[in-house]
């Protein structure tokens, strides 16, 4: 299918898919007269980028999932490397969390200083 269809089937750009091929994440073989083709499981896997990254995660970060998202995700070696980079995500989540809780404590001893006005 070409790039338009994957686009409408996983409700993500054509613009982004392109991203996800430049980055290695999505693959297309070209045609003769140089249409990308993708295969049936390139929705899927544009659904599973999408995913990861509305879920906090980058480009980098996804790219050093990519042989999981090629294969099935459920052997041993992915669930591995996928359950470390899901630790090492929450690692950074908590410590950008505990800055948030800083800033809105601070935020809001600004107001209780500033009231009334």
């Amino acid at each position: 299918m070409q790039v338009g269809e994957v686009a409408t089937r996983s409700g993500v750009s054509i613009r982004s898919i392109r991203y996800y091929e430049q980055a290695g994440l999505v693959h297309a073989t070209r045609r003769e007269n140089g249409y990308r083709e993708f295969d049936d499981t390139a929705i899927e896997r544009v659904v599973a980028i999408r995913d990861l990254l509305d879920s906090g995660f980058t480009v980098d970060e996804i790219q050093s999932l990519s042989a999981c998202l090629h294969e099935a995700p459920r052997t041993m070696r992915c669930c591995e490397q996928t359950a470390t980079i899901y630790r090492e995500k929450l690692v950074r989540i908590a410590a950008q969390m505990q800055t948030l809780r800083a800033v809105q404590r601070r935020i809001e001893e600004r107001i209780a200083d500033l009231e009334p006005c």
